[in-house]
């Protein structure tokens, strides 16, 4: 039996994919440490992990995620500095064999290189492509890989935060100093690869697929039930087409945009479940349109089995639950891999990107309804989901990292 140690940032999105994985670690003989913050203890605790509390003052599951990309590798950064400080007496005292650490978990990434283990970087959404001098024309010369690269939005995510670079530089210098570590550069916060790298993506979906080693593992997603899911209760309509609207778990204190989809889809013939988080206020939205469902969650897997069109904010999770029940989407980013989600997605004709900032309610409802009364968006949906083939991405994971600790003689 080894000993894993995993770290991650504390986030829906990139803990749920990664526990069936440590499940089936588990299952396999493998103890699992896993570091996060509180809020999802009980859930890691249920796949007979060990939980470890990892969560910073600026840093856990009540961090609202800027949009401001420099911002946010600065955040990131700061949590990296957190961690050092604070982990790496009980991390030298654990001796673990190997780590795991998400592809935003730079300080994973530092623990494993000081302490001299072998690392693993679990990617929940898009893998960044490597860009050299060697496939940079090959990358954005590719058709519609330009747009993906070079888009508008991105490309203000990063410009609008030259005011972090100072701190952010001042404190690469001190982690560099204090614990000779390569001095980390702002991109490194959102590209932390290791030395395998799974990404629970298919090759088929993933941007730029053939620029990519032998050290990324595209083992596909893991659509599985979400544990106390079903506790809720909800029954799904059957009478009419259904429309399901959520922005996931991050960015969804958007008020405006809900009254939005009231006036775009009040009388649109479908029936409307819009999922508004634990933030919103449902009463403060208005009166609620006759063919909507309103709620703050809903068993999102359950819902997609009977939904015509998915309106979401592109996290890697939701669209390919979303495609692996053959649902076409509209993808209304929220922040920057979102929008890389979101325009792979109208490149493969599974549904549209949208930009929120001039979006209106004439815009979404006219999107809705070319897509609702076009098949091909749908067909390519269902192209898409079957590429998965039998959605157990972890499987084939804990696959790679059998074979990993084999080529590393990890027992």
């Amino acid at each position: 039996m080894s000993k894993v140690l995993f770290f991650n940032i504390p986030a829906y999105g990139h803990t749920y994919p990664t526990l069936p994985l440590v499940a089936e670690l588990v299952r396999r003989g493998e103890q699992v440490v896993y570091y996060s913050s509180s809020a999802f203890r009980q859930p890691i605790e249920q796949t007979r992990a060990i939980f470890r509390n990892s969560e910073s003052p600026l840093l856990n599951d009540d961090t609202q995620i800027d949009e401001n990309m420099v911002k946010v590798a600065y955040m990131l950064l700061q949590g990296a500095r957190f961690a050092l400080d604070n982990l790496l007496p009980q991390v030298r005292e654990a001796a673990p064999d190997y780590i795991i650490h998400d592809g935003l978990c730079p300080w994973g990434k530092y623990i494993a290189q000081i302490i001299g283990v072998p690392a693993i970087s679990s990617m929940t959404t898009f893998a960044i492509p490597p860009v050299t001098a060697k496939n940079f024309s090959r990358v954005i010369r590719t058709p519609g890989n330009m747009r993906l690269m070079f888009s508008t939005p991105i490309a203000g995510m990063w410009i609008g935060g030259r005011d972090q670079l100072v701190p952010f530089y001042a404190l690469s210098n001190h982690l560099h100093k204090k614990y000779r570590i390569a001095k980390p550069q702002v991109l490194d916060m959102f590209t932390n690869r290791a030395m395998m790298n799974i990404v629970y993506a298919t090759k088929l979906f993933q941007p730029f697929a053939e620029v990519f080693d032998d050290t990324f593992k595209f083992v596909g997603p893991s659509i599985v039930t979400r544990s106390g899911t079903s506790a809720v209760s909800f029954e799904v309509p059957g009478d009419t087409p259904v429309i399901y609207i959520s922005l996931g778990t991050v960015f969804n204190d958007k008020a405006d945009f809900y009254r939005m989809c009231y006036e775009a889809f009040a009388d649109i013939g479908c029936t409307v479940v819009l999922s508004v988080g634990k933030i919103t206020n449902i009463a403060a939205l208005g009166a609620i349109p006759r063919n909507f469902i309103v709620q703050d969650f809903v068993p999102q897997l359950e819902v997609l089995q009977h939904t015509a069109l998915f309106i979401t904010h592109g996290g890697m999770n939701s669209v390919s639950e979303a495609l692996y029940y053959s649902v076409p989407l509209i993808v209304i980013p929220q922040s920057a891999d979102q929008h890389l989600v979101g325009q792979r997605i109208e490149q493969l004709g599974a549904g549209k990107a949208l930009v929120r900032y001039s979006l209106t309610a004439q815009r979404l409802r006219s999107t809705a309804e070319e897509i609702l009364a076009n098949p091909a968006y749908q067909q390519a949906s269902a192209r898409l989901g079957k590429s998965f083939g039998q959605p157990d991405g972890y499987i084939h994971a804990a696959d790679e990292i059998q074979a990993f600790k084999r080529i590393h003689n990890i027992t």
